[in-house]
């Protein structure tokens, strides 16, 4: 039975649990609930930060690189979870996250532990503890909270993600072994931003769009999804009669009751965003994807677990001749806000939407509420992707002017 390790071996380090810290001084293993058991299959999440560093190797390797590794053994005392297994008992109904004393450390993230919110919990925290040398205690509003007795689970949504994965390839397949997902040949990573002026300009476009025929307030996250989603299309020129466009969303604020920002493990679900491909070629392509993906996250306030039960089973039932896009990541996660000590860092890459296929969403290196936007795709592509997308932007402004 495979059982994965959580973290990448970058090198080695004693992790063990603080003396007296409520969330792990006992606690050697937690279980999954329905949000994570949802990923069990998934690929990794993997991030790249990218730092200016203008000082001697000597400098690097004698004082920055011992102390990012004792400031990460000393997060890790906070997070324990992530130097344990992910298995899957004989004896067990479903999956656990065990500890074990001594294991290493890295940075791959296997979503079935914890989703972008609680990663870049992580990250904020080892930040913190590297800038103030390694001090063992965390800020409130960085503190994981692990009780996962706090997810209500009514509708019996765990049992029908379980059922779904052993059913997989099976029958009874316990196998945690992540889907081997290949990235396209002469595959590139581009990254587009979409400056603060840039979205307020193809809001109001599609505001007044809408206006003509019924009302309708498009949020950022709508319109830049929705732009990014129109450009992907016309660039790849598909000829599927329907697309969809997986969006997550974090499910926190959203419960009844609502549970902790700093709850630790997954807590999203996700909604599939339907729409014609034709309709969306066409000249009002982007007012149409951000209405379209507008209504969906808005169908969530009815309960947004509604449905939640079929995910897995509707993933897994997709049509080939419909194309699926999915988003990754956020700017809220606030990824350039990850300083160590010595500065922002000056490039962020979520580099696993090379095998994933999707396009990746973060706050913008600037820090002045823009967004960049991670694409894959061939040279050519890359090419037709940024005419597409620069042109869009001139044509939005035109008609805003």
């Amino acid at each position: 039975m495979a059982k994965p390790s959580l973290v990448k071996v970058l090198d080695v380090c004693k992790v063990a649990p603080m003396p007296h810290s409520p969330n792990s001084a006992t606690q050697t293993s937690l279980p999954l609930t329905f949000f994570d058991v949802f990923w069990l299959r998934f690929p990794p999440n993997q991030h790249l930060f990218f730092y200016e560093f203008p000082n001697p190797k000597a400098t690097l390797t004698e004082t920055i690189l011992p102390k990012l590794k004792h400031s990460l053994c000393v997060t890790f005392q906070h997070y324990l979870p992530l130097a344990g297994n992910l298995m899957w008992p004989p004896d067990a109904d479903k999956p656990i996250i065990q500890y074990s004393k001594g294991f290493a450390i890295g940075y791959a993230a296997h979503h079935a532990v914890f989703d972008g919110k609680s990663i870049a919990l992580f990250m904020h925290s080892w930040a913190s503890m590297c800038r103030r040398g390694g001090n063992s205690t965390l800020a409130l509003e960085l503190t994981p909270f692990y009780d996962r007795t706090i997810v209500n689970d009514p509708t019996n949504i765990e049992q029908a993600y379980l059922n779904c994965w052993v059913a997989h390839n099976g029958p009874n397949n316990r196998s945690l072994e992540i889907w081997d997902l290949k990235a396209p040949l002469d595959a590139i990573l581009g990254t587009f931003q979409l400056t603060q002026a840039n979205i307020q300009c193809i809001k109001k476009w599609v505001t007044v769009k809408w206006q003509e025929k019924q009302a309708f307030h498009s949020s950022n996250f709508a319109v830049t999804s929705a732009y990014t989603w129109v450009c992907l299309i016309k660039t790849l020129k598909l000829t599927t009669e329907k697309v969809q466009l997986g969006v997550n969303i974090d499910c926190r604020s959203r419960l009844k009751p609502p549970i902790p920002s700093t709850y630790f493990g997954n807590c999203v679900t996700g909604c599939i965003v339907y729409a014609d491909t034709s309709k969306l070629m066409e000249e009002d392509g982007v007012a149409i994807a951000a209405r379209a993906i507008g209504e969906a996250i808005g169908g969530l306030d009815d309960g947004v677990l509604k449905g939640a039960e079929d995910l897995i089973s509707n993933l897994l039932s997709i049509q080939k001749d419909v194309s699926l896009f999915s988003i990754t990541g956020s700017p809220r996660f606030e990824s350039y806000n990850t300083d160590f000590g010595w500065g922002r860092p000056k490039k962020v890459e979520i580099v696993s939407i090379e095998k994933s296929g999707a396009f990746s969403l973060s706050d913008s290196r600037d820090g002045n509420g823009g967004v960049e936007i991670g694409v894959v795709l061939k040279k050519h592509e890359t090419e037709a992707f940024a005419s597409m997308f620069i042109s869009g932007l001139e044509c939005h402004q035109v008609h805003e002017n």
